[in-house]
């Protein structure tokens, strides 16, 4: 299997640094993020959807000025590029309507939207500002 679901595959989970997504997490995290990757882009109309990052090791993170207590640390996180002919505004409210616990946010600026699936009982939503290095360059 090239990756733990139909539209998602595990080069698109590892780390920019040439980490792989760890092999613990394949069987655990893992499948939560790609029923949430596959339900986007089901709602999306099925249309592609470029992953900018995904699982970050530590030092990846540090390297890029991450959040120290990132998502993607923890192999939750995936920042998405909105479909084509989409705004990241709309990507993002299409996104909301089905994204009820875990993590979204919206970086208007930087052209993405960051969802992940971190084990809460509620959706933290926040609207950020700046662009992270890996962003830039996928």
């Amino acid at each position: 299997m090239t990756g733990p679901s139909e539209h998602l595959t595990w080069a698109e989970l590892a780390c920019k640094d040439g980490t792989g997504y760890p092999l613990e997490w394949r069987t655990t995290r893992a499948p939560d993020l790609a029923r949430l990757f596959e339900a986007i882009r089901a709602i999306c109309g099925d249309q592609p959807i470029q992953i900018l990052s995904a699982y970050r090791t530590p030092a990846h993170n540090r390297k890029i000025g991450g959040a120290p207590l990132s998502q993607h640390v923890e192999g939750r996180a995936l920042d998405l590029r909105p479909p084509e002919g989409w705004t990241v505004a709309r990507f993002y409210d299409v996104v909301r309507t089905l994204h009820r616990t875990g993590g979204i946010g919206r970086y208007q600026v930087a052209g993405f939207v960051h969802v992940d699936v971190r084990p809460v009982d509620r959706l933290v939503a926040w609207n950020g500002g700046a662009q992270r290095k890996d962003d830039r360059d996928a």
